[in-house]
């Protein structure tokens, strides 16, 4: 993460410390254009339903605040990890509801399962919405090309859903391997197995 840092003189970030095997969290931004007013990990204490604590960031762009909560949820298949996914897609949303009630929230990261698993948040739509959710008819936009599957989501509060609708605003999945030498294979020894999905919001 450091060099990172180190090669992007315009940027800072910070990365959480909570994690086993140095699977961080991590957050970078550019400091002439976002305001870092707070940053900390929730449930960090729950192992079992975080191995990885949520980091939280709460910024502000433009005068309009944003508060962020990145994630990696328990990877794999198999009821025990099913049902820790289940548990922390519940604290997720009872943090929401107890500390983050009509603020603008976007919750992001690794899911680790697809979309219709969690139902907490399907079940209220008036409430959330994953921004994410015309990838997944698209197989060449899904986030894990491998698995194959589209695992990694961007959740938003209802607080957000007219600024998505505005022009300018949308969400989609980088396909950085296009623009590489060796395609996929490159991409995948080099950088990660999965593509990045991204979120554009016009504020105005």
């Amino acid at each position: 993460f450091q060099t990172l840092l180190d090669n992007l003189p315009n940027y800072q970030g910070f990365k959480s410390n909570s994690s086993s095997y140095d699977m961080d969290l991590a957050f970078l931004f550019n400091p002439n254009r976002i305001t870092i007013n707070n940053s900390y990990e929730i449930y960090s204490d729950n192992w079992h339903a975080f191995p990885r604590s949520p980091l939280v960031v709460e910024i502000e762009y433009k005068g309009t605040p944003l508060t962020i909560i990145n994630n990696h949820l328990k990877c794999c298949n198999g009821y025990e990890n099913e049902i820790r996914r289940t548990q922390a897609s519940a604290l997720l949303e009872n943090y929401i509801d107890e500390n983050l009630q009509d603020q603008r929230v976007i919750i992001l990261g690794d899911w680790n399962d697809e979309i219709d698993f969690f139902q907490n948040f399907q079940i209220k739509p008036d409430e959330y919405e994953f921004a994410d959710n015309e990838l997944t008819l698209s197989p060449e936009y899904w986030s894990s090309p491998t698995y194959p599957s589209h695992i990694d989501h961007i959740l938003i509060t209802n607080e957000l859903f007219e600024v998505m609708n505005n022009s300018g605003s949308s969400t989609n999945t980088l396909r950085i391997e296009d623009y590489l030498t060796k395609g996929w294979s490159e991409y995948y020894s080099t950088l990660s197995d999965h593509r990045p999905v991204v979120i554009k919001l016009n504020l105005n």
